[in-house]
């Protein structure tokens, strides 16, 4: 628990939150990312100001603590994983107004994807692979196949343990792009870059 001593009665209720990125509760932020909040303890009276955040694994995460040298502070949390992480504020022993604050934290760089689908086949053959998902945090996956015909339907259906099983049906021979992402960023490998040709005599199918 990261702390910092200030110097008359605490008033846990009299701490002011003035900003930063730890606000933004509608945004999911990406791992990596150091999410700041602003407090203001001028009006609080002497206490210590002490901050822990919980992250997605229930595994206690630091946070740093700056003085302004004016009693005010700015709070940093810097995730390393995706999911959801609590950062509890406490002055004097009691949480502040709003506390804890709730981060979502996606990470795309943890997903991947697997499969024949994301590999050259033949005009017809089913294009079927999986999204590995289960450490991304939160976020939405979007698949995307563009081929001679621009875009291709993909049938997309949850599996076990946030997996992603996908589907796609090659009609027309040429170059395909399977694009996959997270929260609009790519995962690693993405996009895929395929050649579908015809099935002939000549190469036995």
């Amino acid at each position: 628990m990261a702390s910092s001593d200030l110097q008359t009665a605490p008033f846990a209720d009299a701490v002011r939150v003035s900003g930063g990125k730890m606000l933004l509760t509608e945004t999911v932020h990406r791992a990596g990312d150091s999410i700041d909040l602003d407090v203001d303890t001028k009006d609080a009276g002497d206490g210590q100001l002490a901050a822990v955040a919980i992250g997605p694994k229930g595994d206690a995460v630091p946070v740093e603590i700056i003085s302004n040298r004016n009693r005010t502070f700015t709070l940093k949390l810097l995730t390393s994983k995706g999911g959801r992480y609590l950062v509890n504020v406490y002055f004097n022993g009691s949480h502040i107004p709003n506390s804890p604050f709730k981060v979502r934290v996606c990470n795309p760089e943890a997903i991947w994807a697997e499969g024949p689908g994301l590999m050259d086949s033949y005009v017809d053959d089913l294009g079927d692979f999986q999204v590995f998902t289960r450490d991304a945090g939160h976020g939405t996956l979007s698949v995307r196949v563009n081929g001679p015909k621009d875009k291709f339907r993909v049938d997309m259906w949850k599996g076990a343990d946030r997996t992603v099983n996908c589907r796609y049906n090659p009609e027309v021979p040429g170059k395909y792009t399977i694009n996959i992402k997270w929260e609009d960023e790519h995962i690693r490998g993405s996009p895929f870059m395929i050649t579908v040709r015809k099935k002939s005599k000549e190469n036995g199918i």
